[in-house]
């Protein structure tokens, strides 16, 4: 029998998140970060980012150092230490990471997430559309859009819902997106609630009465 030549792979660190996940690269310095997205990996040995998002100023902190990389998955955070192998500039821009021996889970999920089914307004700058929260907690919520081209860059931005309640009364919640995930003509965002007052709580016990807030 001949003895495997290659790196072994711990199955239990094993890296388990899908391509099209966004991925927050940061440096050293805890300011400079750089978003991107995971497009292919070589389990035990590297994953592949696309950086395009960068260019055309691509950061000069980018010279093959240990970075700290996140992502979210479920609503939790990741993050796992790396270290770039090298970047390509053509035919796009993309960085190469060393594969991570451990994957941390940040756990930031301390509140019980509640299947719904909540229509909604979402907007973000220029965007606006309609959707449907699928799941929420007390933290924050996860809902689907249709219109997703508009979507597909908003991770990190703030982003505004709109609940319909009552005889037509509307209640507006501002989150951040921390997710996006494109599934078949649609758009899931996970979005994490900014500190809600106890009238918006009352309006959301009240739209998902098994909600705890």
């Amino acid at each position: 029998m001949n003895t495997p030549t290659s790196q072994s792979i711990d199955l239990s660190q094993r890296l388990f998140i899908e391509l099209g996940t966004d991925l927050l690269i940061e440096g050293k310095d805890k300011n400079r970060s750089l978003s991107s997205k995971l497009i292919g990996m070589k389990v035990g040995n590297y994953l592949i980012v696309n950086i395009s998002a960068a260019k055309p100023e691509m950061p000069s902190w980018l010279e093959k150092e240990q970075v700290l990389v996140k992502y979210v998955n479920q609503d939790d955070i990741f993050s796992f230490k790396s270290r770039i192998l090298t970047i390509l500039d053509q035919p796009d821009a993309l960085m190469f990471l060393k594969y991570p021996d451990h994957v941390k889970n940040c756990n930031i999920r301390r509140h019980k997430r509640v299947e719904c089914f909540l229509p909604i307004h979402a907007k973000s700058r220029n965007r606006r559309d309609s959707g449907v929260v699928i799941n929420i907690s007390a933290q924050g919520c996860l809902c689907m859009i249709d219109q997703f081209e508009s979507w597909e860059n908003i991770t990190g931005e703030t982003i505004e819902l709109s609940f319909s309640y009552g005889n037509q009364e509307t209640l507006s919640i501002n989150g951040k997106v921390r997710s996006n995930q494109i599934q078949s003509s649609q758009i899931k965002l996970g979005i994490q609630f900014d500190d809600i007052d106890n009238f918006s709580q009352w309006v959301l016990s009240t739209l998902v009465p098994s909600l705890r807030l």
